[in-house]
């Protein structure tokens, strides 16, 4: 039996409904956002894994913030001028705070720059900063940089790997701690967090740009991949990480939202152009010409892979555009192996590492096309730690690996191709030179005019097996509003509340 008259039912249901509307309002300005495994730590100098990164870059700031075509634009700094080719002068916004209250200045930018190259600190970016010989502290609201010689990628690889962190705070806390509760200048700042549980932030009142779309913003780790989608199909989250090629159609088909690029993984086949059939340019680009590289994109990937033409993806600053990818001609690759003195082509061992996503089904499509034009090919899958010590070695002939699509050219031009980085499997003294000189130019029209020649010599000399870039997917909401970046990272204060 009811106690309640009529006018009262309608009273009762009518603050109802104005909780339930209240409580809608409150849950749009929390984002929930999933990734495929929990952050090892939160101080951005001490972690350089994607997981941890995406939520330490939303506590603790830098600089310069990152644009997709690998420039920079203002962050903690106002304005900064290079007076000569080995000095940068960076100029700080006035009155900023981090999260605790102390003030953002060159001394807070001195000591982060300090604290991340330390040997205590053992930061895996220190390596990023070792062409800066010092930081100097001129004015409260000024710090100078010196290089060792010209260094372009300075403002790039300061605009992720020198977060600014307040110098007593940091002082007085063990690393390890720091890394469980950093303190930044970011537009969110640590509310909580209990490993193996969420991690929770709270929007930042003294932020120095706009003010972010969400109060709140939890990210919650769910290792399995049908877990994930579980969770986006079900409206438990707005933006979800690590959605392969067989859940996209499913995400697609759903109508509970949409997929979004990010940073590409740009999977290659590396050649030994040391020893063996692959120190002939000829076998080399005979390779190129024998793989179908869009029919392995179209089955493996839906489509969705970018293919490379070179080695610089053409989504990164200073790619050649007017390259075209190799197209799959069997018959020029057996013409072209018949130059070389292999008209019955050879034998060889393609090494791979089983961690990396769907790289036997490559292997196998790349092997398929390989001994169509006579080149027999030996599938080697290796653990992740025997497949690096082999790659390290030298003990391959021809190799799969991958490396992120990133915007700057240098941060994987110079580490893969320059000898006094890495010359296991490629060595030539003119692409060192020209490397070099892309690293040292500062203008960044001569720039894309150095990388443009790097990528066309080596086009041309086709130490890989050039492939594609297949961009990493998230899931977002259809009440979420939010567009993947370029280099990877879960900004989430470029994340808003979808206009209805």
């Amino acid at each position: 039996m009811s106690f309640l008259s009529g006018k009262a039912k309608v009273l009762l249901g009518a603050m109802s409904l104005a909780v339930w509307a209240g409580a809608a309002a409150a849950e749009s300005r929390t984002l929930i956002v999933v990734q495929s495994a929990e952050p090892v730590g939160l101080d951005a100098m001490q972690n350089n894994l994607q997981h941890s990164l995406n939520v330490a870059f939303n506590i603790i700031d830098r600089l310069f913030e990152p644009l997709e075509d690998g420039g920079v634009a203002p962050g903690l700094a106002a304005s900064w001028e290079f007076p000569d080719d080995q000095t940068l002068v960076v100029r700080m916004k006035p009155g900023l705070t981090f999260h605790n209250g102390e003030p953002v200045n060159a001394e807070a930018v001195r000591y982060s720059f300090d604290r991340l190259v330390s040997a205590d600190l053992a930061s895996p970016h220190a390596g990023r900063m070792s062409q800066i010989e010092s930081a100097r502290v001129v004015d409260d609201l000024t710090i100078e940089f010196k290089t060792k010689a010209p260094f372009a990628p300075i403002l790039h690889l300061m605009s992720y790997y020198l977060p600014i962190v307040p110098p007593k705070a940091t002082a007085a806390m063990e690393k390890d701690a720091f890394n469980r509760a950093p303190i930044g200048a970011g537009p969110y700042k640590l509310e909580s967090w209990d490993r193996g549980g969420d991690v929770v932030l709270t929007a930042f009142d003294g932020y120095w740009g706009d003010k972010p779309g969400y109060d709140r913003v939890i990210f919650r780790s769910i290792p399995e991949e049908s877990a994930r989608v579980a969770s986006f199909l079900a409206g438990e989250s707005g933006i979800v990480e690590g959605i392969s090629v067989r859940s996209q159609k499913t995400i697609e088909k759903s109508g509970k939202g949409s997929l979004t690029d990010s940073m590409g993984v740009m999977p290659y086949v590396g050649l030994n152009t040391l020893e063996g059939p692959f120190t002939d340019e000829r076998v080399r680009q005979a390779v190129n010409y024998a793989v179908n590289r869009q029919l392995i994109n179209d089955a493996l990937f839906n489509g969705r892979g970018i293919l490379a033409a070179g080695p610089i993806s053409p989504r990164t600053f200073g790619a050649d555009l007017s390259l075209k990818p190799y197209p799959h001609d069997p018959a020029k690759a057996k013409a072209l192996l018949a130059e070389a003195g292999f008209p019955n082509g050879f034998e060889t061992t393609l090494s791979y590492p089983t961690n990396m996503t769907q790289v036997g089904e490559q292997a196998q499509a790349i092997a398929a096309d390989l001994e169509q034009v006579g080149i027999k090919v030996t599938l080697q899958p290796l653990d992740r730690a025997v497949m690096w010590d082999g790659y390290k070695s030298r003990k391959f002939q021809m190799y799969i690996y991958w490396w992120d699509d990133n915007p700057e050219p240098d941060r994987y031009m110079y580490s893969l191709f320059n000898s006094a980085s890495r010359d296991y499997y490629y060595k030539n003294a003119d692409t060192d030179a020209i490397l070099n000189l892309g690293r040292s130019t500062l203008a960044r029209d001569e720039r894309a005019r150095i990388y443009g020649e790097i990528d066309r010599k080596l086009y041309a000399e086709a130490p890989w097996l050039y492939l594609y870039i297949v961009p990493e997917t998230y899931a977002v909401a259809k009440d979420v509003a939010y567009t993947g970046r370029r280099d990877g990272f879960l900004f989430a204060r470029f994340a808003k509340p979808a206009t209805p």
